[in-house]
């Protein structure tokens, strides 16, 4: 069982959708507000369940000890989407992400590894998953965190090759549970 908490990943990428996800449904995640049943999240195969999860994550994660990172990708995938609210929401994540990898950042290993992406066996992912991921290995990130459902049907090959974990909230709150009331 110890085994099994301290392979529990610390430093999560947080995907530009699961950023944009947690500023849109904020009040739900961090404050338990409702939401309508008219809400388009509801349509969404595990779109709920995602924010259930969400939810259960963040309340421990104010007291565990995770790193929530964005990057340099990050950012300029929410300027392109021209929302000065969105903007400021990433910004806020950019400076916790700032701190946490001032004394534990980019080594030449995570370099070369990140730089992998670029090798033609990664084609069949997209240039903006390649560019996100390749970033967050880069950050010495241990999961990538992601409401999308494309890049989780590749989870298997990119940890094998990659190292890196990927994740849907679900997953990701599946592994964290039996440790869940340790933080709350």
């Amino acid at each position: 069982m110890a085994a099994a908490f301290e392979t529990l990943p610390r430093r999560i990428f947080l995907d530009s959708c699961t950023a944009q996800t947690l500023r849109d449904y904020g009040s739900y995640i961090y404050e338990a507000e409702p939401i309508e049943a008219s809400d388009r999240i509801h349509r969404v195969s595990d779109g709920f369940a995602n924010l259930e999860a969400l939810r259960d994550i963040f309340a421990v994660g104010e007291r565990a000890m995770f790193e929530w990172i964005v990057s340099r990708g990050s950012m300029e995938e929410a300027h392109a989407k021209r929302d000065p609210d969105h903007m400021q929401w990433l910004w806020d994540i950019a400076d916790h992400s700032e701190v946490c990898l001032t004394a534990d950042g980019p080594t030449a290993e995570s370099e070369a590894l990140g730089a992998r992406l670029d090798e033609p066996k990664f084609v069949y992912l997209s240039k903006a998953d390649r560019r996100l991921l390749q970033e967050a290995i880069v950050l010495r990130c241990e999961a990538f965190l992601t409401v999308e459902r494309r890049l989780p049907r590749n989870a298997v090959p990119i940890e094998r090759e990659l190292g890196i974990r990927i994740l849907t909230p679900i997953t990701h709150w599946d592994m964290r549970r039996p440790w869940g009331a340790l933080w709350r």
